[in-house]
């Protein structure tokens, strides 16, 4: 079952005695706000853990080079950028040299430090960065088919210990992780060196779940009525009076009648259909993820979801009550110790792959099961 934020508002108002008309009192809407906040940011929760993939690539260009100039002539300065290093052969450069600038036409560079000896057509490698999900939390260790487990995480000071000290190409293997220089609110991988290229580096992570914003209650949310149809085998909501905000995507519509209004489940006159959000399109429609029935001008209400398993969903109702009584200055020794027990609860219950079910033991564990990789080779005749 999905739960939305207007079921955690129905819920307060049912606990505080307060009816529909009252789903725009602030400290109701605060508290549920800061009480998904809470649980949601409890733990590293298995319900939001999800896998990703990067490909290593390698930028290369072709330079050339003038002694006592600290600008490098190349064929194409594409994926070369300010503050990342260079690997060029050891006889034009003591150490690697950083990318200070990167001109506009796309064919000179400037380095920190000037070339020791002139030559052309030389190859060289930038160092390349790679940015994670958008939404990511925290991740866990980054796994190739070449190497198996990369194991060797290193902080970022360890990491720019190495990497002022290291040249070449290889298999990615020491690697740290900081946030991006291209997009400020993402974190990115960074190999020591220039990895080989094409390797494909899977990972799992945590994401940051999406805070709710919409409750149902708000002008935006319910004013007007909607119309479902099919049209090119899509399902469209196409609202009369509406105003549907652009960030409704991935939210869900929920549909009452032409006389009633769509309420959770418990009230009087709960909903008749849910259905997911794609998109907004240009005019008052919205197209939706899952087929409902054909309603003529009914009443709707427009919620966000609450990314979170049945477990975790009656902490979060708990973790509500506490936010609530903290607002509104009612005692809450009694809801902070409910509160206390029901996180306790959804985080024994955080497991789906129990000690149960799970083989006793491995008396001898591979060097394939520890997470290390080596191709197969044919039997070796004597």
């Amino acid at each position: 079952m999905i739960h939305l934020a207007q079921d955690v508002v129905d819920y307060l108002l049912s606990a505080t005695g307060g009816g529909a008309q009252d789903g725009e009192h602030r400290a109701i809407r605060q508290a549920v706000i800061h009480g998904v906040r809470e649980v949601l940011h409890a733990r590293d929760w298995l319900w939001h853990t999800k896998t990703g993939t990067f490909t290593i690539q390698q930028v290369t260009a072709t330079a050339t080079f003038t002694a006592t100039s600290n600008v490098m002539t190349v064929d194409s300065s594409a994926g070369m950028l300010v503050g990342r290093l260079i690997d060029a052969p050891p006889q034009f450069f003591t150490n690697s040299p950083r990318i200070t600038a990167v001109n506009p036409n796309g064919t000179s560079v400037t380095l920190d430090t000037p070339a020791l000896v002139s030559g052309s057509g030389i190859t060289v490698r930038a160092q390349t960065y790679y940015d994670l999900p958008d939404d990511l939390r925290d991740i866990d260790a980054l796994v190739t088919d070449t190497v198996g487990t990369l194991h060797c995480y290193i902080t970022p000071q360890e990491w720019q210990r190495l990497e002022v000290n290291t040249r070449g190409a290889g298999e990615p293997f020491y690697y740290t992780i900081m946030r991006s220089d291209v997009n400020p609110d993402r974190f990115q991988v960074r190999f020591v060196g220039v990895p080989t290229s094409s390797v494909i580096v899977h990972f799992t992570y945590r994401y940051q779940p999406k805070m709710v914003k919409y409750m149902g209650y708000e002008p935006q949310c319910r004013q007007g009525t909607v119309t479902t149809s099919v049209i090119g085998g899509i399902q469209y909501a196409t609202g009369t009076g509406t105003d549907f905000a652009e960030d409704m995507g991935g939210s869900y519509i929920r549909f009452g009648t032409a006389a009633n209004a769509a309420e959770p489940i418990g009230a009087l006159y709960p909903f008749i259909a849910e259905a997911k959000i794609v998109a907004r399109p240009v005019y008052a429609a919205v197209s939706l993820a899952t087929p409902v029935p054909v309603l003529p001008n009914v009443k709707y209400a427009i919620s966000d979801v609450i990314d979170c398993s049945p477990q975790m969903y009656t902490a979060v109702l708990s973790a509500s009550e506490m936010w609530y009584a903290r607002l509104a200055g009612k005692p809450g020794k009694d809801v902070v110790e409910l509160f206390t027990h029901d996180l306790r609860l959804a985080m024994e219950r955080d497991v789906l792959s129990p000690l149960s079910g799970r083989p006793k033991s491995i008396g001898y564990p591979t060097p394939r099961a520890m997470g290390y990789y080596s191709a197969q080779q044919p039997d070796q005749g004597t």
